[in-house]
């Protein structure tokens, strides 16, 4: 666009002096020009205006099934259904060979772009996130504010949001809602037409589901970063003002907070006694695929650290079950008002080492705002879009429309797990684990909470 601008500028601008040049205007001390020298400057006038208006040359269009691609995203619930966005690109643009996609999990996902890295292998679309986990591949990542047409549908927060070292990196794709997911048709069973609002409710469930033998828990507590660091653990932070961003902030530059008394922090510990002791046997051992599979099959009435994005997996398990489940909250606390939906903005950027970088964007830009992405997102993975000028679908599934609900409301937070850098993790995984285990006191566990961001503050992870 500058490049048409400024050439239409001085195409103006040429034309200009044509006039003045062929007016051989006789004004007081001005001598006239000679007719030879006038139709000299009009030639050369035409022959600059015309070089001027001459269109730049065009890219020149790749062949045929000429350029491949490469996607990882740690989204593994787009295994079975990414080849349909796929093949809808694909037919509009018969340059593309392939386009091979993988969706490793969470929990790898790091280590494996840190090898693929090492070896200059990095995918020409790379799965990212806002916040702190993702900002160690800002050197690696293609800025999105040129050559992308999904960005001018970006809202100025998400453009900031995106931004790292002024340069636009992240694309917000969809949100995902995390809490916990209620299979109200077992609720019902022990006389609840509601979901609980607040953590005593929330307790007085599980008791009367215990008491109709049903299992009130399904837990999936040996994903340690999944679960316990990534999903559920920043829960608390949300409750808090601006969903707990100033509050991390404080705990990342080493501020004394007394966790011991914290409000927040008490409350979620107070969430998890009930958690533990309404727990399925060995919960600690159970992985994501055996928690899922059991609340699919229905066989316990709530399922935590799940959210909206599990659509198409309970449509491939037990389709009946969306007739009767909800998505809410975790209720922490005993201030309804308090308790907010945890989401997370699942988005990805683009790698500068791409030998396709132009059209590694386009077809990004194609996952996140196209009509046929569009209905992809909704209807089939049962996703709210992040582009917010796109259409809401009367199909999004009940979960879905539970979280844009929750947003809508005003009680729903971004969550702190995408502003807690990634070298905490391990750490933290670690201390929540043996909390679940019973392996530690909440006074210890505060301490060594509290104690792994001083450290951070003081430079002992880098």
């Amino acid at each position: 666009m500058k490049k048409r601008v400024s050439s239409l500028m001085l195409a103006a601008v040429l034309a200009a002096m044509s006039v003045t040049a062929c007016s051989g205007g006789k004004e007081a001390g001005t001598t006239p020009v000679t007719t030879a020298a006038a139709e000299k400057a009009a030639e050369e006038t035409k022959s600059e205006q015309q070089a001027a208006e001459t269109p730049a040359p065009t890219e020149e269009k790749a062949a045929d099934g000429s350029v491949d691609l490469t996607v990882t995203m740690p989204l593994g619930q787009w295994t079975d259904n990414f080849d349909i966005l796929i093949e809808a690109y694909k037919a509009e643009h018969p340059e593309i060979g392939t386009i091979e996609a993988t969706f490793p999990s969470t929990s790898d996902y790091n280590d494996l772009l840190k090898a693929a890295a090492a070896a200059g292998e990095l995918p020409d679309i790379i799965g990212t996130n806002y916040g702190e986990p993702f900002k160690e591949w800002n050197n690696y990542m293609a800025d999105l504010s040129t050559d992308f047409p999904a960005y001018e549908l970006f809202t100025e927060d998400q453009k900031t949001l995106g931004t790292v070292n002024g340069k636009v990196v992240v694309a917000p794709i969809y949100l995902e809602g995390t809490g916990i997911l209620y299979n109200m048709a077992l609720l019902e069973k022990a006389g609840w037409k509601e979901v609980p609002k607040t953590r005593d409710e929330l307790k007085k469930l599980c008791e009367d589901l215990t008491a109709a033998g049903i299992q009130p828990f399904m837990h999936q507590w040996a994903e340690t970063n999944l679960n316990l660091f990534n999903w559920v653990g920043p829960t608390w932070l949300g409750n808090k003002e601006n969903g707990g961003l100033d509050f991390i902030q404080k705990m990342l530059a080493g501020e004394d907070l007394d966790l011991a008394n914290d409000p927040e922090m008490n409350e979620f510990l107070d969430y998890y006694d009930i958690a533990i002791q309404y727990a399925q046997p060995n919960a600690t051992a159970t992985d994501k695929w055996t928690a899922r599979n059991a609340f699919f099959l229905e066989e316990a009435a709530m399922l935590t650290g799940e959210g909206s994005w599990e659509y198409p997996n309970i449509m491939n398990v037990n389709p009946d079950l969306m007739n009767h489940i909800r998505q809410d909250v975790i209720p922490c606390s005993n201030d309804a008002d308090k308790n907010h939906l945890q989401i997370q903005t699942m988005c990805a950027g683009v790698s500068s080492q791409s030998k396709n970088v132009k059209a590694a964007k386009d077809f990004l830009s194609y996952i996140i705002s196209s009509e046929e992405a569009r209905v992809w997102h909704q209807e089939t993975m049962g996703s709210p879009t992040s582009i917010v000028s796109l259409e809401i679908s009367d199909k999004l599934p009940c979960i879905a429309v539970d979280v844009l609900d929750h947003v809508a409301a005003g009680k729903a937070s971004e969550s702190m797990w995408e502003f807690t850098p990634a070298v905490l993790a391990t750490d933290l995984e670690e201390i929540w684990s043996r909390y679940v285990n019973q392996q530690i006191s909440r006074e210890n566990f505060t301490a060594r909470y509290a104690e792994i961001f001083k450290d951070y503050a003081a430079g002992k992870y880098n």
